[in-house]
């Protein structure tokens, strides 16, 4: 049985990562934590878990979990991962990854001593509209890629733990831009070159990189009074464009003409990547997000903001 402990059940675990997913005949939610004693103990009835704590060091020393999914704000992710790690238990840490490169780096190097495994939330690597959007890339529609152009705006009131500097690093877009990111990564391979500017107050980031030979760019900024989620593949033959966040079509232009793909995201977003994980652990599959992966999008958020 691979028993599931989770640190911090909050809202991702309500609407993204739901107990159920969990939850196979081999597989279960058996121990949550909040600090919070009335929120964990609520938890657990509402979604049936057998045990619930305030204390993350139970859920890391109950014997009956197998692996730990920690989601707490960023600044915590490191400690309880490391932990969980030298426990013997296979870590599933949400994104960001951690606080900086360095942590992520420790984070990695725990796990494999320790001989477990380390995954990162990037659930776009196993989301259906992204294998689409693979498709499409492996199929050769676009030719010879050339470029890839991201821009990220939206209204925000710059509240909220994303926006604390001792709880998450460089705000919104430290937050929600590593997605974009790492799925390009999946896409068109490790990056190179990256560098990037950014305001003071990071509410608003420009990045240049490169993925193997394709050039690439990014622009986000936050507290604008419209909202854009688009990146652009550009290739000699056609261009590519999807959203990173909105589950709205993939669209493709070529000399034949345009054509939108509209492809669903499951009820619980997580869930793809969560049954990967569990194939793993059953040896019969490779999850497509792991820690070795989330570093190098942990190392090129880092040097886009310096």
């Amino acid at each position: 049985m691979i028993g599931w402990g989770i640190i911090g059940v909050g809202d991702v675990t309500e609407r993204k990562a739901a107990p159920a997913i969990f939850r196979a005949a081999d597989s279960d939610v058996v121990h949550v934590m909040r600090r919070d004693p009335e929120r964990a103990r609520d938890f657990a009835a509402r979604h049936g878990v057998g045990r619930w704590s305030t204390d993350a060091a139970a859920v890391v020393e109950d014997p009956e979990v197998t692996a730990v999914y920690i989601a707490t704000p960023t600044a915590s992710h490191a400690e309880y991962a490391i932990a969980a790690a030298r426990a013997g238990k296979h870590v599933l840490v949400e994104k960001p990854m951690a606080m900086s490169a360095p942590e992520a780096t420790r984070m990695v190097e725990a796990a494999e001593d320790a001989g477990v495994h380390l995954w990162v939330a990037y659930y776009r690597r196993a989301l259906p509209r992204f294998a689409k959007v693979r498709e499409l890339l492996d199929a050769g529609v676009l030719g010879r890629p050339l470029s890839v152009q991201t821009t990220w705006r939206k209204p925000t009131d710059f509240t909220g733990w994303r926006w604390d500097p001792e709880r998450n690093r460089g705000g919104e877009f430290y937050e929600t831009a590593c997605h974009t990111l790492d799925v390009l990564d999946h896409l068109l391979g490790p990056a190179d070159d990256v560098a990037g500017v950014s305001s003071s107050d990071h509410h608003a980031v420009s990045a240049s990189y490169r993925f193997g030979d394709v050039v690439g760019s990014g622009s986000w900024a936050f507290g604008t009074p419209d909202a854009v989620d688009e990146t652009v593949i550009t290739g000699t033959e056609g261009v590519l464009s999807f959203a990173s966040f909105a589950p709205t079509p993939v669209h493709l232009l070529t000399a034949e003409g345009a054509a939108a793909y509209e492809v669903a995201d499951p009820p619980h977003v997580h869930g793809p990547l969560v049954a990967a994980i569990l194939e793993e652990l059953r040896g019969r599959g490779t999850s497509p997000s792991t820690g070795r992966s989330a570093l190098r999008t942990t190392r090129m958020m880092d040097a886009i903001l310096g």
